[in-house]
């Protein structure tokens, strides 16, 4: 999230405004808002609605997580972008930008797929046996 703090102004200039969603309970979101100096908002999803709606719940994380995850969605509501990441890999806050100025110029945005590494295959399985095994 910090380096969406760093391009905050650029994403803001591009007509974006930035959101971010976590499971968290408010006060730990605020700590970490805090603590990062971030400019936006934290919103929480304590139930973890959003989160399944979307398909960003990862249930094998620290207790059900939200993915990492970004969309751009347009003023009439329709989502233009999308990528749900890896923990480890995250759509650089630089490449959200450029796709907002392409936006801006007419250029069409397009969805980022996302090809699993074989350590995210790995640590996936991983992750499943010890939840099986609790």
């Amino acid at each position: 999230m910090a380096d969406y703090r760093e391009h905050y102004l650029e994403i803001r200039s591009a007509g974006a405004s930035v959101v971010a969603v976590s499971v968290d309970a408010p006060d730990k979101s605020e700590a970490l808002r805090g603590h990062l100096s971030l400019p936006f908002p934290i919103l929480c999803d304590t139930e973890r609605r959003v989160v399944r709606d979307w398909g960003i719940y990862n249930s094998g994380e620290k207790g059900g997580i939200a993915k990492p995850a970004v969309f751009i969605i347009d003023p009439s509501h329709v989502v233009r972008y999308a990528a749900v990441d890896a923990v480890v890999r995250r759509v650089p806050a630089a490449e959200i930008v450029s796709l907002l100025q392409n936006a801006a110029e007419g250029q069409p945005v397009r969805r980022r797929v996302h090809v699993p590494l074989f350590s995210e295959w790995k640590s996936a399985i991983r992750n499943s046996i010890q939840r099986w095994a609790h």
